[in-house]
């Protein structure tokens, strides 16, 4: 999120510097990385899906797309989503996987293979993925994964022409 501010643009996207996270927390410090290491002691804010769906006022909503690429953080928000029953009103995930030597445990391989498992079961299935970097030696994996959501709820929110 670096130094930037809530903002809007022309195209009508709108910024909010809040990280999507798997619980609430007003000051997470970020692990260093290249994105990072520019600002070393800014803390950033976090707030669960839910939680920004409700703060932008938009409980009546779905997501068409929601993609998520935050660096090995995807997994404890996948487990929030799954928790808090959002599944249904997201129609497609672009997700980047990150398993990297200083984040996951091989103790917590089982619990990130249930995880992406728990996926499949709530109706998502993989139409795409590109594995970007992979070593088994130092157990680093990076994969960047489509799935569409075939249990999506088309009836609670229909599809609209513009």
């Amino acid at each position: 999120m670096g130094n930037t501010t809530k903002h809007i643009r022309k195209s009508g996207v709108h910024f909010h510097p809040i990280g999507i996270g798997g619980k609430s927390n007003d000051a997470v410090i970020p692990r260093m990385d290249q994105y990072t290491k520019i600002n070393p002691k800014k803390m950033w804010k976090m707030r669960t899906l839910r939680q920004i769906i409700e703060s932008l006022g938009h409980e009546d909503r779905h997501l068409d797309i929601l993609k998520v690429d935050i660096e090995a953080y995807e997994w404890e928000v996948l487990q929030n989503i799954l928790s808090d029953n959002l599944t249904p009103r997201i129609r497609q995930l672009e997700l980047e996987f990150h398993i990297f030597p200083n984040t996951a445990d091989v103790s917590n391989y089982v619990e990130l293979l249930q995880i992406y498992r728990s996926l499949k079961e709530a109706g998502f299935s993989r139409y795409a993925c590109t594995i970007y970097r992979f070593d088994n030696t130092t157990k680093l994996l990076q994969a960047e994964c489509g799935l569409v959501n075939l249990k999506f709820d088309f009836l609670k929110y229909p599809l609209k022409h513009v």
